[in-house]
This record gives C-alpha cells, structure tokens and sequence, in this order.
C-alpha cells in the first residue's frame, strides 16, 4: 500500500487540524470517499498531448552565432 491508498477524508480533516494550530488561514473541503476514489481513477484523456509546438534548442544556439562552420546561406 502507498501513500497515495492512504488517502481518507480524515486525511483532510487533520490536514484542517494542523493548519488551524499552525495559524494558516487556508481550509480544505472535506471529500467524501467517493469522491477520492474517482479522483484516484481519473485519467486526463489530454495528458500527453503538447500546448506547444517544440522549439529546437540546438538550432537556435547555431542561429544565434550565424549558423554552422562551412554552411553555406
């Protein structure tokens, strides 16, 4: 068993405990175990895809300088 199995609404109630005793003026809601049992399956269909076009990094360093030895423009 990991930690992330561990996870209860108590986990989150302490988390509140601690955080009142400690001055920290942030709560948690507490969730139900439903609740954190869908949050453990849900996979987002998106994860992988890129928000961004990949820039090539090498290449701009080597355009920086005004391109490669012996390349001809």
């Amino acid at each position: 068993m990991t930690e992330f199995d561990k996870v209860t609404p108590q986990t989150y109630i302490d988390m509140n405990k601690e955080f009142e005793e400690e001055g920290t003026m942030v709560r948690i809601e507490v969730p139900t175990q439903e609740q954190i049992d869908k949050w453990k399956t849900w996979v987002d269909p998106h994860m992988h895809e890129r928000t961004v076009k990949p820039r090539d990094m090498v290449q701009d360093m080597w355009d920086a300088i005004g391109g490669r030895p012996g390349e001809k423009k």
